[in-house]
C-alpha cells in the first residue's frame, strides 16, 4: 500500500523538521509492506534537509503535484504556461507584489523580506537564484498580498479569464499559489499511482488528495480538511507516530 505524507503541519510543525519520533516509524514501512511517498508544497530541494539523507530517495511529489523526485532524480514536471507567467510577473512589479518562483531547483523573489516562508527556502544551499526572467521552466509562483488583499479578487479573475492557473490562497500566510493549470497534489498522484493510496495531510491544498485516497487523516483541526477525513488527530508528532504505525498495521497486506 502507498502511504502519502503532507509535510508542514503534517510530518513537521516548525518548518524545519520532523521528529525523530515519527522518522523512525516511517523507516518502518516496508516491514509492512508499505511505501511511502511525500507531498507537499514545497520544491524538492526545500525538502532535503527537514526528510535526511534516507526518506529523501523515496517518491517526493513536489510544488503541488508540479513536479516528482525519485531515488533523488526528477522523473516529471508541469511547467506554468509562459504567457501567463509573463503576465504574472508584469502584475506583480506594476503592483510591487513580493513573489516567489520555483522551477524543478532554482529559483526567483522579489521583495523576498515579506515572505513568510523565505527562511525555509534552499537550507542546504543548493539551488541557484535569478532573475524571474532568467528562470528556465517555471513550476509554481508564490504572491504575497499581506498588504493587498484587496488585490485578490483582482487577480482571481484575471487568472480565471486566461484559465492559464489553478490557484490556492492560503490565508494564514496571506498568499496566493500559482501552479499549472489543473495541476494538483491529487491530479500528479493519479498520473503516478494507479494504486489506492492513505494520505496524511492538514490544510487546503490536500483537500483533492483526501477525496481520491482509500482513507485520509487529517493532522490538526483545519475545519475545511475535516469534511473529506475518515481520521483526525492532533498536531502532536507522538500521536502522529503511533497513528502512522496504527494504519501500517492495520493496512498491512491489503
Amino acid at each position: 500500500m502507498n502511504f502519502i505524507f503532507d509535510l508542514d503541519g503534517t510530518l513537521s510543525f516548525d518548518g524545519f523538521s520532523i521528529d525523530e519520533k515519527i522518522k523512525k516509524v516511517l523507516a518502518q514501512a516496508s516491514n509492512y509492506g508499505h511505501k511511502i511517498n511525500f507531498a507537499s508544497a514545497r520544491s524538492y530541494r526545500d525538502s532535503l534537509k527537514m526528510l535526511g539523507e534516507e526518506l529523501a530517495q523515496e517518491r517526493v511529489f513536489g510544488l503541488n503535484g508540479g513536479l516528482v523526485y525519485e531515488k533523488g532524480h526528477l522523473v516529471l514536471e508541469h511547467n506554468l504556461d509562459p504567457v501567463g507567467y509573463q503576465e504574472a510577473l508584469k502584475y506583480c512589479r506594476y503592483y510591487n507584489l513580493p513573489y516567489f518562483v520555483d522551477n524543478s531547483f532554482n529559483y526567483a523573489t522579489d521583495n523576498e523580506e515579506y515572505l513568510p516562508f523565505i527562511k525555509m527556502v534552499d537550507p542546504l544551499n543548493l539551488a541557484q537564484k535569478v532573475s524571474a526572467d532568467k528562470l528556465k521552466d517555471p513550476i509554481k509562483m508564490v504572491v504575497y498580498l499581506g498588504n493587498h488583499e484587496d488585490l485578490l479578487a483582482d487577480i482571481s479573475y484575471r487568472t480565471k479569464e486566461m484559465n492559464l492557473f489553478e490557484l490556492i490562497y492560503h490565508e494564514n500566510e496571506k498568499c496566493l499559489y500559482l501552479n499549472p493549470s489543473n495541476i494538483s497534489k491529487a491530479s500528479t498522484i493519479k498520473e503516478v499511482l494507479d494504486e489506492p493510496y492513505i494520505a496524511f495531510g492538514n490544510d487546503k491544498n490536500d483537500i483533492n488528495m483526501f477525496k481520491d485516497a482509500l482513507y485520509a487523516v487529517q493532522v490538526g483541526r483545519y475545519p475545511y480538511l475535516k469534511m473529506y477525513a475518515d481520521d483526525q488527530v492532533d498536531a502532536d508528532s507522538q500521536l502522529v507516530a503511533a497513528k502512522i504505525l496504527e494504519l501500517f498495521q492495520e493496512f498491512q497486506g491489503k
